[in-house]
């Protein structure tokens, strides 16, 4: 399998993370709109993966993505949107499960916290990525 060439993003003056080369612009944007993504990437396969670390910031994206829609389309359909990109071109897939912590009792162990964690994953074709971009800045203009 081929690695994902990275780079690294400052977040913030005190926080860098290191992003799949070609999403940098899409990471640092949510960031900045308080939108938290986790494990994004671009894939061996030529799939984009972006994250949401959590149900509401997924929620949030979708809801600034509405809003957008029917301020460019009103009641009809004039172009397309990153609304109707999300529902037409790409697939989300919910992911949950238990938060662990490091079991203090076993030196590799974790142990489950009881919070549940709702994780959404956002695919769509690598040749849609440029597509994607331009329709989410208009939605999240770059700082």
């Amino acid at each position: 399998m081929t690695e994902h060439k990275q780079v690294e993003v400052e977040v913030d003056e005190d926080f860098c993370i290191l992003v799949d080369e070609g999403l940098e612009d899409i990471v640092k944007n949510f960031f900045h709109w308080e939108i938290e993504t986790c494990n994004s990437c671009i894939d061996y396969k030529g799939s984009v993966w972006i994250e949401f670390c959590d149900f509401h910031d997924w929620e949030q994206f979708l809801e600034l993505s509405l809003r957008n829609n029917i301020a460019v389309n009103g009641n009809g359909y004039k172009r397309e949107t990153l609304w109707t990109f999300l529902q037409e071109k790409s697939k989300a897939k919910v992911v949950f499960d238990e938060e662990v912590i490091d079991n203090p009792n076993e030196e590799d162990g974790f142990v489950g916290t009881g919070v549940l964690v709702i994780c959404v994953g956002l695919n769509f074709p690598n040749e849609l990525l440029n597509e994607f971009k331009e329709l989410l800045f208009e939605v999240l203009p770059l700082e």
